[in-house]
């Protein structure tokens, strides 16, 4: 029984530094990877701003367009990376502010 909260406290460790999240919540919906964008905006609403960059997708490095959805200041701030559509990373970025979209 220790073994495994020992193990679950490294997990949650190990994702709090990366920063890395595999989906985040907008009300009672959930984003997820693999979810298209026009999903997204449907969940949360319009972004609160935009951005693009490049990131490793199956190997290769490919062009991205990024959303970023503010889900308040008992929340994070999450970006979230799009390639041809669809929703290939999530990244809690830092904290968001004020009263946020994902209620």
């Amino acid at each position: 029984m220790k073994y495994f909260f020992f193990l679950s406290a490294i997990y949650c460790i190990l994702v709090l530094v990366t920063g890395n999240a595999l989906a985040f919540r907008c009300g009672n919906e959930i984003v997820n990877a693999g979810d298209s964008s026009a999903s997204a905006q449907t969940k949360c609403g319009d972004p609160v701003r935009y951005g693009s960059g490049t990131e490793k997708i199956k190997g290769k490095t490919e062009y991205v367009t990024k959303e970023f959805y503010n889900c308040g200041e008992n929340d994070f701030l999450y970006s979230v990376s799009i390639y041809n559509g669809i929703i290939v990373r999530i990244d809690s970025v830092e904290r968001g502010t004020g009263k946020g979209q994902c209620q």
